[in-house]
């Protein structure tokens, strides 16, 4: 596939994921010579109608976000396909970084600064997202969608948000009912079928626990439901407090919005 041409403009470089009726490309555009991603909706009879809606709905919040730490809105186009289908290509920036996923995969574990660092950049752009009008949730925020700067120290590399596919946009309202997201990372809420802006934040808060300890959420023991993470790291009582309050499973014990975490972390000396 590499050095196909999509849409008269875009050489492919290499594939990235590949799922039943997916793609997504990492491509190069041949009149501006930056990189991009690009994601292939197959148009055929195995096309499942939820992921044509998040298809469109990922389009439709790129189009809407203006943030540096994420993906942004490049084009569309539909393509013919050998089979006489029909595909729909979405374009988006590239972003070069290293996905959490990676780093653990590589059996990284990140230190109490490190793992603060990267707290407080994820809040930064879910405070922005959150604020935005319509609010943008992201609902599947977990390692593989969270991407560091490469070649920097964690506590000075950059921070990006990234695969919006699940995105919901609330236009009036504060509350999405529906089902998506990853399990382990997936607030009770959630699973139950109701979306919050408050439930990215469990979901980075779960996140974030495996940053310290190298284990999934999955993995990890729950006591009523809450993730019981302290005793496999090696964190101060108050960032422990902290992270406790963000991947509380009721919705009045958890942080109230990103920028009420946000400060409470900075809080933390």
């Amino acid at each position: 596939m590499g050095g196909q041409i999509l849409g008269e403009r875009y050489e492919v470089e290499h594939q990235l994921g590949k799922k039943s009726g997916r793609w997504t490309l990492q491509a190069r555009d041949l009149q501006t010579e930056d990189r991009v991603i690009l994601k292939v909706l197959f148009l055929d009879d195995s096309l499942d109608a939820t992921d044509l809606k998040l298809f469109k709905r990922e389009a439709e919040a790129l189009k809407l976000m203006n943030h540096d730490a994420t993906p942004r809105y490049r084009g569309y186009f539909e393509m013919a396909l050998p089979t006489h289908d029909q595909a729909m290509v979405l374009v988006q920036t590239y972003i070069e970084g290293v996905s959490l996923e990676t780093c653990l995969a590589e059996s990284k574990i990140f230190s109490q600064a490190e793992t603060m660092a990267i707290a407080h950049s994820a809040l930064r752009i879910l405070d922005s997202l959150h604020n935005h009008e319509p609010t943008i949730i992201h609902r599947d925020l977990r390692p593989s969608n969270i991407l560091l700067q490469p070649g920097l120290p964690v506590e000075s590399a950059k921070t990006f948000l990234v695969d919006f596919g699940t995105v919901k946009a609330l236009n009036g309202g504060n509350t999405a009912m529906t089902m998506v997201g990853t399990d382990g990372y997936l607030p009770p809420e959630q699973a139950a079928g109701r979306v919050l802006a408050v439930s990215d934040l469990y979901s980075l808060g779960a996140t974030l626990a495996e940053c310290l300890t190298g284990l999934s959420p999955a993995k990890l023991q729950t006591k009523s439901l809450r993730i019981q993470f302290q005793d496999h790291a090696e964190i101060t009582p108050d960032f422990a407090q902290w992270l406790k309050t963000l991947v509380a499973p009721s919705l009045d014990r958890r942080w109230q919005s990103a920028r009420e975490a946000l400060i409470a972390l900075e809080a933390i000396s």
